[in-house]
């Protein structure tokens, strides 16, 4: 009995500073501007540790934490909503569909990553205009989506792509390597 509180504690601390070093990386970008997207890609690696040692529902609430927290304390949203709506979401996503064959997977990870871009883009459009999040850019986003918008997706469809592949390449590196010298695999 003890030791099954123990390990729930163990992984309560884990969960916890993981969260904390997510939302550290995120204020990293939203204090440097440039790096919002990238700050929130990888506070998605946070999640993707979450995912492979704490497992079940961990994850699920750092995510959530994570999210909560970066929009109430980043004094630029552009991260967080990133966060939340792409980069802490699709860890998760990605480790439940790749169970499935690729070529169904695949398609699945493509058709989500156009719905959310698109529900994204939308949507920080709506939050800038009513003074939730910073104004875009002498608001040429919307006459940039409109012009372009087959270039903006299959941009964002090739950087998707190449996201995905790091992504992978990065989970196992930290599976064959990285979880061994850290030593998390014997901490629970």
């Amino acid at each position: 009995m003890i030791d099954i509180k123990t390990n729930a504690t163990k992984k309560l601390a884990l969960a916890a500073v993981l969260s904390a070093l997510g939302v550290a990386v995120l204020a990293i970008g939203s204090f440097i501007q440039v790096l919002d997207l990238s700050a929130a890609a990888l506070a998605g690696f946070v999640i993707v540790i979450a995912v492979i040692e704490l497992q079940k529902y961990y994850p699920f609430l750092m995510y959530l934490v994570i999210s909560i927290l970066a929009f109430l304390l980043l004094p630029n949203k552009y991260p967080a909503l990133f966060f939340a709506f792409f980069g802490g979401f699709y860890p998760i996503f990605k480790a439940y569909v790749e169970k499935y064959h690729y070529v169904i997977a695949w398609a699945v990870k493509f058709s989500m990553f156009n719905l959310f871009f698109a529900c994204l883009i939308l949507l920080a459009g709506v939050l800038a205009e009513r003074g939730f999040l910073p104004p875009v850019e002498n608001n040429n986003l919307y006459d940039f989506l409109s012009n372009f918008k087959f270039i903006v997706f299959a941009v964002a469809n090739f950087i998707f792509l190449v996201y995905d592949i790091a992504m992978t390449r990065i989970i196992n590196l930290y599976i064959i390597k990285l979880r061994k010298l850290i030593g998390l695999k014997n901490y629970f």
